[in-house]
């Protein structure tokens, strides 16, 4: 299953009031959880997870403005995934570096090939500066996946 194709509007925050990679991460989290996708008695494992990650080795495309923060979490059944944007940006990786958009994916340790899978999707999919632009754009969680999904199909996954 690919990276958009897990994704439902619960899943997607525009604009969300997020300033640093903390919050992002718990934030994404908490909708994984609020959606159901991710059971409450792992959140902060998970949250604990990614920030560890974060810490061997960032995540974050520079160049291009996107985090891909992630982790190996047990416990569950398959990867799970959440995406936010925000023009003004969710963080800043180094200063005067914003990251505005981050896709977050938690992966059973068994998943190895599916979670490295997802991660060369993302990273695919958004080296894109026209769907960067148009997930910047969306109004609503609706219009970001419209815009991942136009070019998911095109894309050479």
């Amino acid at each position: 299953m690919s990276f958009v194709t897990r994704l439902r509007p619960e899943l997607i925050h525009v604009a969300p009031p997020w300033r640093t990679f903390d919050e992002t991460v718990g934030g994404l989290v908490e909708s994984l959880v609020a959606a159901g996708t991710l059971d409450e008695a792992v959140r902060e494992a998970a949250v604990r997870a990614v920030i560890a990650r974060e810490a061997e080795a960032s995540t974050a495309l520079l160049d291009i403005g996107v985090g891909v923060p992630h982790a190996r979490l047990a416990g569950l059944a398959q990867a799970v995934v959440a995406l936010a944007v925000s023009r003004t940006g969710l963080y800043e990786p180094v200063p005067t570096v914003a990251v505005a958009t981050v896709a977050l994916v938690l992966s059973p340790p068994s998943a190895a090939a599916d979670h490295l899978h997802i991660l060369t999707e993302i990273a695919t999919l958004l080296r894109s500066a026209d769907l960067r632009a148009a997930l910047l754009a969306a109004p609503d969680a609706r219009a970001a996946i419209a815009a991942l999904g136009a070019h998911a199909r095109g894309a050479p996954i």
